[in-house]
């Protein structure tokens, strides 16, 4: 039983990064209907920059380097896309690659080394299941993060703005709601998101260069699981995914750790096609 806890705990300390990921995933898709494919690759280059600095500087300097480089491109989406006149395959191409291009930068810069640091030697042991000190760090920033995004998207006139150009972007632009400028937040939100995942990620998991493209997979199939309209939703697929892949490490072959919650990702997308064919008569 201890042991079926102790993996529990790390699945939710590997699912909050994973949460991370799949927020900004959510809240793109549901306010342009688009995707930035890049979030992997934002958090690898968090987890180079802060590795290689190292301390608090490092730490702000990770995270600012993933703002600068979703503003990027945030840029590029706007060239691209307006209210009424999306083009959705050109910005995922181009975040595409943006992804490829980091994913280089980071081996050349940073070499193929893993990149991780372990801070705490000693592990809290609260009645017989060892819990990492970064279990409560991790948790502790997760809440924070979660309780300011509630209250932004919930309680200010940013929040209703950003629901406002999801439901309707040509209406909300015709009633004065800078579009544009939220879709442009939005992507830089993803990246300080995605920085702030990858900082957790160096201090928990590790990383290296080839990792954005697994990073990305899990943050867009913890969005997927609750379907992809509802960030804080997302943030729960994380957890799941984290935790079925931790209970995978533990009592499975090494191999299905990966395996498994793919299936669970794969067996969840065919379920929603089966409901949209049922609900459409067989029509989709």
């Amino acid at each position: 039983m201890y042991e079926l806890v102790e993996y529990l705990l790390r699945g939710a300390l590997l699912g909050i990064t994973y949460g991370l990921l799949a927020f900004p995933v959510s809240l793109l898709f549901s306010t342009t209907g688009s995707v930035d494919v890049a979030l992997g690759a934002y958090a690898v280059l968090a987890v180079a920059v802060a590795y290689s600095i190292g301390g608090p500087v490092g730490i702000l300097a990770a995270i600012l380097a993933t703002v600068f480089a979703s503003f990027v491109v945030g840029i590029i989406s706007l060239r691209l896309n307006r209210p009424g006149a999306v083009d959705h395959v050109t910005a995922v191409l181009g975040t595409f690659g943006l992804a490829m291009f980091l994913e280089s930068l980071i081996l050349s810069v940073f070499g193929t080394n893993p990149m991780i640091r372990q801070p705490f030697d000693t592990f809290w042991n609260i009645g017989g299941i060892r819990i990492s000190p970064q279990t409560g760090i991790n948790a502790a920033v997760c809440l924070v993060i979660l309780t300011a995004l509630f209250v932004v998207l919930r309680k200010t006139p940013f929040g209703r703005s950003m629901r406002a150009s999801a439901a309707n972007p040509v209406g909300a632009s015709l009633n004065g709601i800078p579009v544009r400028q939220i879709w442009f937040a939005t992507y830089l939100l993803g990246g300080l998101l995605a920085g702030v995942a990858g900082v957790l990620i160096l201090y928990t998991t590790g990383a290296d260069y080839s990792s954005a493209f697994t990073l990305t997979i899990w943050g867009f199939g913890s969005a997927i699981i609750f379907g992809m309209n509802s960030p804080l939703r997302g943030f729960a697929g994380g957890l799941i995914i984290g935790m079925v892949q931790a209970l995978c490490s533990g009592y499975l072959p090494g191999a299905w750790a990966t395996a498994i919650p793919l299936v669970v990702i794969f067996v969840v997308l065919s379920m929603g096609r089966m409901n949209q064919i049922v609900s459409t008569g067989g029509r989709v």
